[in-house]
Parts: structure tokens; sequence; C-alpha cells
């Protein structure tokens, strides 16, 4: 394979896993080389915890490192003089910086980064303080195209001076910001704080970039001024503040991703102007991703309008003021979609936040769709459209797995042979007996299985056999009932199976169901063994191990 062009093996090297990388670049040069490649790089992360590392081993680590580009994630408070080390020494290699926890987000911050991050692309602000800028001349970042502030205390002032860094930005994410409204409240700070206040004389201020240059305020009417003048923009990303988006102009825009969440509306949800919401919505013809959370029932056929759509997430809700009619929208939904000639993700489910005691039905999407589609959310209807996936599904969550049949499950394991990522939920039909017939080693393709509110032991841990499975989460699993030390060494000789099954696996959760659950909690004797010993023993099993949960419905054990 070695003496094949470099792309070719660059190439083949995309379909394997991060791991399987890492194992064929020690194997030699050649190798080595190719998994170093920039689209690997990219993706990436490298992230710094202060309870997993030291800080000054992670920036040891970065210097001797000979990646070209770097994408950092940093968690936790630093120090400005370790921000300013990585910065000077490696700026130009950084393409991605994530800053979360940091209360330092000032003016000698963001010069350090203007001065030597000359490569940054992305930047994202999350979980900081009071961001304090002063206007100052900085030399713009022409690259940065993605900047994203989450939970950040920001005002006008300070949103200017950071865009204005920015001149070639296409991707916005403003996300559970303190952003008061267009009436002059703030569902997060609350009360009034009437933009007018602050701005008497807006209408006359010409449309300079410090149109809304207040220290005290972070308003809508700032961020609207922006957007409407950004004509590079094609990605948006809102919750908190999600009006702001129909009050610009994307017709003069090709936005082709967007995302919106109106669920954290919900304080204020009576002052959204749908009617507006779905004229504007419908212009944006260019839209590729768009992802909708809360949604209301009576303004999804605006989505069935947006032809050019290739990946979509739409949660929706009904209550009684639109009850009557939600079968009927929903209907009509679903048989639009063969509309949408390009859809190859779909994520279609109900906002649980409303009112469950009201049945809606569940109608079959379209086979066209269903044979076109790479990943698929939802619920099905009683037809069973398992039936009917074609082979280019590789990531499958069901949300009704209650109304799954012993055959139907035996079928989506045979038939699916190409899924990477499986999720079952309220799987209540499944127990020990079906599980292990179940030929889960037939998906060789499979990295994730999740079975959500089963009817199985620890047992169906033994039956597990599938090299290239990654990630294993079992719910409401039994132990029959571990109130002795022999029976917990029957779970534990289930997972020590287990392990020696599926010798790459990383990531393990077992949630256990309440009889098990309450055997352990009413025994002090089962409950220390279970929280000192058993965990520990356990997850030694596992050589290549991240991330190792053992939960009752009391205690977690983490």
């Amino acid at each position: 394979m070695e003496t094949l062009p470099s792309e070719i093996i660059t190439q083949i090297l995309e379909y394997l896993p991060f791991d399987d990388r890492r194992e064929l670049a020690r194997v030699n040069k050649v190798f080595y080389h190719a998994s170093s490649h920039p689209v690997f790089l990219r993706k990436e992360l490298l992230h710094y915890h202060p309870y997993l590392d030291n800080f000054n081993n992670f920036k040891n680590m970065l210097l001797k490192s000979r990646r070209k580009f770097l994408c950092l994630k940093i968690s936790g408070y630093i120090t400005f003089i370790d921000y300013l080390t990585i910065f000077t020494n490696l700026g130009n290699r950084i393409i991605s910086l994530n800053l979360i926890h940091m209360d330092l987000f000032n003016d000698s911050f963001l010069d350090a980064l203007t001065q030597c991050c000359s490569n940054l692309e992305q930047l994202e602000l999350k979980d900081g303080m009071d961001l304090i800028l002063t206007d100052k001349d900085r030399k713009p970042m022409l690259k940065l195209c993605s900047i994203t502030l989450n939970r950040i205390q920001i005002s006008d002032r300070g949103f200017n001076l950071i865009l204005k860094l920015a001149p070639n930005l296409k991707d916005l994410g403003i996300l559970n910001c303190s952003i008061v409204d267009l009436d002059g409240t703030c569902p997060i700070l609350g009360g009034s704080w009437t933009p007018l206040r602050f701005y008497p004389d807006n209408i006359n201020i010409d449309c300079s970039f410090y149109k809304y240059n207040s220290n005290e305020i972070f308003s809508e009417y700032n961020i609207v001024h922006h957007l409407s003048n950004y004509v590079r923009l094609n990605s948006l990303r809102l919750n908190h503040g999600t009006r702001i988006f129909y009050q610009i102009k994307p017709i003069q825009f090709q936005f082709k991703s967007l995302s919106l969440n109106y669920k954290c509306q919900s304080l204020y949800a009576e002052f959204i102007d749908y009617e507006k919401l779905s004229l504007v919505l419908g212009q944006c013809v260019f839209l590729e991703q768009l992802k909708i959370y809360n949604l209301p029932v009576g303004i999804l056929s605006i989505v069935s309008k947006l032809y050019n759509l290739r990946h979509l997430k739409l949660s929706y809700n009904a209550d009684d003021s639109n009850y009557s009619d939600a079968s009927k929208y929903l209907k009509s939904l679903v048989e639009s979609l063969k509309n949408l000639k390009y859809i190859s993700t779909l994520s279609f489910s109900r906002d649980r936040d409303f009112n469950e005691e009201l049945i809606l039905p569940i109608y079959p999407f379209p086979e066209c769709t269903l044979k076109s589609l790479t990943s698929l959310d939802c619920s099905l209807d009683s037809n069973l459209e398992v039936l009917k996936f074609g082979k280019n599904l590789t990531k499958l969550r069901i949300r009704n797995g209650d109304i799954l049949k012993v055959e139907d499950l035996q079928i989506l394991f045979r038939n699916l042979t190409y899924l990477k990522h499986l999720r079952i939920e309220n799987c209540s039909v499944l127990n020990d007996e079906i599980f292990i017939d179940l030929p889960i080693s037939i998906l060789k393709e499979l990295i994730t299985l999740k079975i959500i509110s089963s009817n199985i032991s620890h047992r169906c841990l033994r039956h597990i056999t599938n090299s290239r499975l990654k990630v294993l989460t079992l719910t409401n699993v039994s132990l029959e009932p571990c109130s002795t030390q022999a029976e917990f060494n029957e779970f534990e000789h289930s997972v020590e199976i287990l392990s020696r099954a599926i010798p790459k696996l990383t990531e393990l959760c077992i949630r256990l169901d309440n009889i098990s659950s309450l055997t352990i909690c009413n025994s002090s004797d089962s409950s220390t063994y279970f929280w000192k010993s058993l965990r520990p023993l356990l997850k030694s099993y596992f050589e290549r191990l991240k991330i190792f949960k053992l939960e009752t419905c009391y205690i977690k054990l983490m």
C-alpha cells in the first residue's frame, strides 16, 4: 500500500477513525506523513482541562509538536502570561481557538490574538466574565471567518470591536447571551433595559460601523444592524434573540446554514411574530442546512419550500391552540419531503416540554426520501420504514422503539449492514433471549450502539461480538439483583468477556434498572463494594477506555 501515491493513501485514511490512523502512523514515514495531512489535523481538537493535565505540560507538548495546524480548546482559569506564551510561539499554527471559563477577555487578550494568530479561522468564547474592550486600531484578521459567543457578558461596544477584527466573517453564533430585545426586555437579565434610553437619536445616526456603541447593553438593534451589512455572511446561529432573524433582510444574503432555537424563548414566546418568521424563512431559498428547535406545528409547511436543503433538524411543538389542525400540518410536511431531492440527513421530533398527553399521529416518510438518507433521527410509524431504508444509511436513531417487534429487530440488524451509529429508545420488547439472538456481528461497520430502556440483564454483555465497536450504552440493565458477592462476580465476569470481544471500546455506559439500584442502595456492604472496588476493577479490563459510566437510578458512579 505504501507504494501508492500519497494522495491516494490520504483518501483511504479518511475512512479510518482517529485511533486507527494513529496506529498506522507508527508503521513507517509514508503512513506517518499521510496521517498528518491537513485534512485530518483540522478535525482533531487538542483539549486542555486543568483537572486532567498541567498547563505547562500541555504547552510543551504543543511546542514539540510538528503539526502545521492546531485546533485548541482551553478550559479553566489560567493566567494571561500563559495565553501570551502560546500565542507568541504557536500563533501562526493555530487555526481554531475555543476558550472556556476565561475571565481575562480584555484589550491585552485581543491585542495578543491579533498580533500573533494571523492564520486563525475559528474563534469561540464561552462562559466568560464581562468582556470590556476599548476602541483601538487593531490589524484585521483576514482569515477569521467563524465567531461564536456563548454565555458571554458583552456589550454593543465589545461586539463591535470583535466583529471589526473579522471583515470576511461567514459564520456567526450568538448563544445564551444577555440580549436586550427591541421591546426593551431581556429574558436572561429580566427587567426593562429600553434601548431607546441608550440610543435616543438612533434614527438620525448614519449607518457607520459603530452606530450602536453602548458599554451598558447588548442590543438587538446592534446585532440587526451588523447582520444587515455583512453581505459575506452565509451561516447564522441564534437561540436567545431569535427574533433578530426576521428583522434582517435575508433576501440580500445567500444563507446556506441557519440554526434557531425557540425553546429558549418560552418566557416571551407570545412576542414572536411567526407570520414574519415564516415569510422571511421562505426567502432563504439557498439554505442547505437548517436547524430549528421548538417550531409551532402550524408553520411547519414553510420548510417544504426550501428545495436545496441537504441537512434538516427540526423539532416542533403542539398545544391546545393548534392541536385540532396538527395532524394536517404534520402529514403535509412529511409528504412534502419527497420534493427535497438533495436531503441526506434528517432529524424530526416533537418537543417534549409541551403537553405530551396530546396524542399526535406519526406519518410514514416517502420511500424516495428513505432511500437517499445517510442519517435519520425520528419516530417510526406503524408501517415500519425499517423495511425501506437504503444502503446509504449510516446513522439511525429510533425514538419509539416500543413499536418494534422481534422480527423487526432481526430485520434491522440483518439488512442495515452499513450502519455506523445505531440508537434505539424505549425498546421495551428487548429481553435477554431476543438480544442474544440478534446478529450484532453482522454490522461490520458499527461504531456506536445505544439501547435505551430495554429489559435486558448483564448477561447480554457476553454476547456482543463486534470488533469495530467503540461506544456502547445500555440502560435499564438488571444485575439479577446483585445482593451477594457471587452475583457481583457474575456481573464482573460479563464485563470481562465483553472486554475481550470488543478490544477497541473507548466509551462504556451502563445504567442499572430500579430493582438492582434499590438492592445496592439498601445494603451498605453492596453499596461500598459497588462504589469502591467494582468500578476500578471493571475499568481495568479495557485498555483504550476513555469514558466509563456505571450508574444507578439513585447514585451515579462515574
